[in-house]
């Protein structure tokens, strides 16, 4: 039954008064919130699953400007809990956004809604406008990290909780960020009693059974760090391995008392056990905070460039997805550490590759069916590649006067944006 504090799903018709039809679809709101007209709210009031009703907004009511009908289904109704914010911690590649999209299709098939907030230092998201692709509710917190932007991820937890009504909301934070637990974790669970926060630390195995990486110190500075705050460590792509064991070992010494879960996160039953864990820790406010030098930690995340790039490319010969396959190669050939390199062609094919892909001269060719003909493709770049943002640029723009040449193509760049992220300055520090 419809009362207050209850989630309610409605198919609804929307006429006026000389009968034209003006909006027909269907909306998922709070009883007793702000997000619908409180004068049609007390009209739903009492009503089952399954009912039928015509209601009404008079001329005048709510400064409406006409006599409005609407004819109303309840398809849904469930008990409002407290919204389960999910935070995630790690790497850039370290498997964060598979999880999210995995665990979202897996609450799909028990009927409860999630939402996805995706970070990242820069502005334009690969992962954001695949999200908004697939249908998958979401919200985007753009220009910085989440502890440097907190004010706007709790802008967006509350943009998703009135629009939306998840019950699950996963925040995946950019993967050069740390120190989440002083910065994001605490102050939610201060301010916000009636959300249930909690936060995991993803891990790539193969990074992990490597026993140097070609990044600078100060960049893996920031990845140990990430791992040293974890409560709950998810090594994840653990089916990559052949032997996970020396991974296994590693990380219960390095990490004793610590849960640590090994994940292939196309296995729903790792999904669920993930999910669970969450479920069955507890996050409180006594948490301790990491022990870190913020100095040392902006130098590491100055050392890797950021460079997202709109591109549009046209091809007489219709070859112009094999044009941007062909560029995504070549990008990826780039002769300096890639942290992560994310693609997203024609606003729903994402292509990518991590700190574990083969890189430099012998990185393979995007594995994607053969493509179709096509006169025109678009392109989204995300590069995050430890070099300055002036070398990038210019290894971008080689490569791209490089395909147009052997691909008798045209190559236009819609939006650029090539930068080194600032000093982190967190919101609060608890």
């Amino acid at each position: 039954m419809i009362r207050d504090n209850t989630i309610i799903r409605i198919r609804y018709s929307m006429k006026n008064s000389r009968g034209e039809v003006l909006e027909n679809r269907a909306v998922t709101y709070r009883q007793g919130s702000s997000s619908i007209s409180p004068i049609l709210q007390s009209q739903l009031q009492g009503l089952e699953v399954g009912r039928q009703k015509q209601i009404f907004l008079k001329k005048g009511q709510e400064d409406a400007d006409d006599d409005f009908t609407f004819d109303i289904t309840v398809e849904a109704i469930r008990e409002a809990v407290p919204i389960k914010v999910h935070l995630l911690s790690g790497f850039l590649g370290s498997g964060k956004t598979t999880a999210i999209h995995e665990a979202v299709k897996y609450l799909a098939k028990q009927n409860i809604p999630a939402a996805v907030i995706t970070n990242d230092q820069g502005t334009q998201l690969v992962d954001g406008s695949l999200f908004t692709h697939l249908g998958i509710p979401s919200g985007q917190v753009t220009g910085g990290c989440f502890c440097c932007n907190y004010n706007d991820l709790d802008h967006a937890i509350r943009y998703v909780e009135k629009h939306n009504c998840p019950a699950v909301i996963f925040a995946e934070s950019v993967g050069s960020c740390t120190d989440l637990v002083a910065t994001v974790l605490k102050p939610l669970l201060q301010q916000h009693p009636e959300w249930q926060p909690t936060i995991t630390t993803f891990a790539d195995a193969q990074l992990l059974s490597e026993n140097t990486t070609a990044f600078d110190e100060t960049v893996n500075y920031i990845y140990n760090k990430q791992l040293e705050e974890a409560q709950v460590i998810v090594v994840s792509k653990i089916d990559q391995l052949n032997d996970p064991t020396q991974v296994k070992t590693k990380m219960q010494a390095r990490y004793p008392g610590i849960t640590i879960l090994y994940q292939n996160s196309f296995d729903q039953t790792h999904i669920a056990r993930w999910l669970d864990t969450l479920d069955t820790t507890a996050f409180t406010d006594d948490l301790s905070s990491l022990d870190i030098d913020y100095d040392t930690y902006a130098t590491g995340e100055a050392k890797l460039a950021w460079l997202d790039q709109q591109l549009e490319i046209e091809s007489p010969s219709q070859q112009a997805q094999d044009a941007a396959l062909a560029l995504i190669k070549k990008l990826a050939q780039a002769p300096h550490p890639i942290g992560h390199l994310k693609f997203l062609l024609d606003g729903h094919t994402k292509i990518s590759y991590t700190a574990t892909s083969v890189q430099g001269p012998n990185a393979p060719a995007p594995d994607v069916p053969t493509p179709p003909p096509a006169t025109t493709a678009t392109l989204l770049i995300n590069a995050r590649i430890q070099t300055t943002p002036e070398t990038l640029s210019q290894y971008v723009n080689a490569a791209l006067r490089s395909i147009e040449q052997r691909y008798a193509c045209s190559i236009r760049t819609l939006t650029e944006s090539c930068f080194q992220p600032g000093y982190p300055r967190p919101t609060h520090r608890l």
